[in-house]
C-alpha cells in the first residue's frame, strides 16, 4: 500500500506546474504527419481516376474508324395524273322533289236524295277506272218528272198542229175571199157601165160596189186572222222549245242519280253509305287521277338564273325521276311544263313542274311520293372536269412537267356531282396531279403510277364528253346533290 501511494504521488496533476517532457513530442509529430498524407491520397485519388477516363475517352474517340456519310436521296411521290384535254360538258343536277297531281277533284252528289247503292270500289284508297258507277240515288222522283215533261211537251205539239191546220184554213179562206173580190170588182164595173148608159138604174150600180166592199174587208180580215194564228204558232214553237229543255232537263236529272267515275283515278275522303241522303253538291270522295302526275322540286337561285339565262326557258326541258321504292329504284321520264309563280323566300329558289310521261308504267306512281330529279345544268364549253382532291387552297391545281409538280391557278365555272368545271391556262395533254399531297408544292418530285409500259401518260382524259362520265378511277360518286351556290 505504501508502494502504490507513491507511485500516485509521483503522477502530474494540472494544478502543477512542470516542463513537457521532449521525449512525447518526437513521439506526436510523426502520427499527426501520416494523417495529413492520408488526407492528401483521398483527395488525389479521385482527380486520378477522372483524368484517366477523360483520356480513355479522347483515345477512344481519336482511334475509332470514321463510318462514311449516307447518300441523300430525294423522295419521289407516287401520283396519280390525267391527261387534259378541254371540251364542252354538261353537268347533271341531282335534287329532290314531290309528286303531286295535277288533276285532284272532289266528287260530288249532282242531285238530292236517298243512295241505294254504292260501289264496292268506292273505298280510300282503291282505283277506279273511267265510266264507272260508283252508287246510285233513288231515282223514283227524278223518272215522274221525266213522265211530266214529256207528257207537257207533247201536249204543246199537238197544239201546235192545231195551229198549223187552222194557218192553213185562213190561207185557203184568203185566196177563196181574194177570188170573189176580184168578181165583185169586175160586176161593180160592169154595173157602173151601163148605169152611165142608162141601161141600168143607179141603185144597181152602188149595189154592186157596197158588195164589192164587203168583198175587200173578208179580205182584211182573213188576212188578219192568218198573221194571228201564225203569231200564235211561233208562240207555242217556243213554248215547246222550252218544253224540250224541261224534258232534257228531266233526262240528264235522272242520269245523274248514277254518279260515273270522269277518269281512271285513286279514291280519298270517300263519304258515301247506303240509306244516306245526300243534298246535291255534297261531297262524297276525292278522286286524284291516275294518269295526271307532276313532280314539284326546287331550283336555287343561282341554278335557276344559270339555266334561264343561258337556255331562255326551262319548259320542254327533260328530266328524269328516280323513285326509290322497293328494292330497285323505279325511274320515269318527264318534262318541265311550269315554273312556280314567285320565288320561295323559305326555300330560296324556284319551285319547277314537270309532267310525268306515263305515271303507270312501269309502277304505278301515287301523289306524294319522294323522288330523286336528274335534271341537265347549262352546257360549259372548254373546261376540265376534275375530282375535289385535285384542288389546293380553293382554285389552284398541280400540273406535272419533267417530273415534277408546277402550280397553276385556275377558275371555277361550275360543278358535276362531286366533280368541278374549271378553266385554267392548261396546255393540251399535260398531266394534271390527282392526288392528294399533304407538301405538295412547287419543284415536288412525283412519279405518274397509273403510265403505261412505254412510259406515256394515261391516255384517259380529265375532261369528258358531254355524258358526264369520269373515268373510273377518280369519279365521285354523281348521286350527291350538287351544292347550293353552284
Amino acid at each position: 500500500m505504501s508502494g502504490t501511494n507513491n507511485n500516485l504521488h509521483q503522477l502530474p496533476t494540472q494544478d502543477q506546474d512542470h516542463e513537457p517532457d521532449p521525449n512525447s513530442k518526437a513521439k506526436i509529430a510523426p502520427e499527426k504527419a501520416g494523417s495529413k498524407m492520408l488526407v492528401f491520397a483521398k483527395l488525389l485519388l479521385p482527380l486520378l481516376i477522372l483524368a484517366v477516363a477523360v483520356g480513355s475517352y479522347n483515345y477512344l474517340k481519336t482511334t475509332k474508324s470514321k463510318p462514311k456519310k449516307p447518300q441523300l436521296v430525294e423522295k419521289v411521290w407516287p401520283v396519280e395524273a390525267l391527261a387534259a384535254t378541254p371540251t364542252s360538258h354538261t353537268p347533271t343536277l341531282r335534287l329532290y322533289g314531290k309528286t303531286v297531281s295535277s288533276r285532284r277533284v272532289d266528287l260530288r252528289a249532282l242531285v238530292s236524295g236517298k243512295i241505294i247503292e254504292v260501289s264496292n270500289e268506292l273505298k280510300e284508297g282503291a282505283l277506279i277506272k273511267k265510266d264507272e258507277q260508283l252508287l246510285k240515288i233513288d231515282d223514283f222522283d227524278y223518272k215522274g218528272a221525266l213522265v211530266e215533261a214529256k207528257a207537257n211537251l207533247k201536249e204543246a205539239k199537238a197544239r201546235e198542229a192545231e195551229l198549223k191546220a187552222n194557218i192553213e184554213l185562213e190561207k185557203e179562206n184568203l185566196k177563196y175571199a181574194e177570188d170573189q173580190l176580184a168578181l165583185a170588182r169586175k160586176d161593180f164595173a160592169r154595173a157602173d157601165e151601163l148605169s152611165k148608159r142608162g141601161t141600168v138604174t143607179k141603185k144597181l150600180a152602188d149595189d154592186r160596189n157596197v158588195i164589192v166592199s164587203q168583198r175587200a174587208q173578208a179580205v182584211a180580215t182573213t188576212r188578219v186572222n192568218l198573221d194571228l194564228q201564225s203569231a200564235r204558232q211561233a208562240q207555242q214553237a217556243a213554248v215547246i222549245d222550252r218544253l224540250n229543255w224541261k224534258v232534257t232537263q228531266a233526262e240528264r236529272r235522272l242520269k245523274e242519280t248514277s254518279l260515273i267515275a270522269p277518269f281512271d283515278a285513286y279514291v280519298s275522303a270517300v263519304n258515301a253509305e247506303i240509306g244516306r241522303t245526300v243534298s246535291a253538291n255534297d261531297t262524297i270522295a276525292t278522286l286524284i287521277d291516275q294518269k295526271k302526275i307532276d313532280v314539284r322540286f326546287t331550283l336555287t337561285d343561282a341554278q335557276y338564273g344559270r339555266i334561264l339565262t343561258h337556255d331562255k326557258t326551262l319548259n320542254g326541258r327533260s328530266v328524269k325521276v328516280k323513285w326509290n321504292v322497293g328494292e330497285k329504284p323505279v325511274e320515269y321520264q318527264a318534262t318541265i311544263v311550269r315554273t312556280g309563280a314567285i320565288i320561295a323566300s323559305q326555300t330560296g329558289g324556284v319551285e319547277v313542274y314537270a309532267e310525268v310521261k306515263d305515271a303507270t308504267k312501269p309502277v304505278p306512281l301515287r301523289s306524294g311520293a319522294f323522288v330523286v330529279v336528274s335534271i341537265a345544268d347549262r352546257e360549259y364549253l372548254n373546261v376540265y372536269r376534275l375530282p375535289q382532291t385535285a384542288l389546293y387552297n380553293g382554285n389552284n391545281i398541280y400540273v406535272i412537267k419533267d417530273d415534277r409538280l408546277t402550280r397553276r391557278a385556275v377558275e371555277i365555272v361550275g360543278a358535276s356531282g362531286s366533280d368541278t368545271l374549271i378553266r385554267a391556262n392548261i396546255a393540251d395533254g399535260e398531266k394534271i396531279l390527282l392526288t392528294r399531297l399533304t407538301l405538295a408544292g412547287d419543284g415536288v418530285k412525283v412519279r405518274i403510277f397509273n403510265q403505261d409500259n412505254n412510259g406515256a401518260g394515261d391516255k384517259k382524259s380529265v375532261s369528258q364528253k358531254s355524258t358526264g362520265k369520269a373515268p373510273a378511277s377518280v369519279k365521285a360518286k354523281l348521286d350527291k346533290p350538287v351544292a347550293k351556290g353552284l
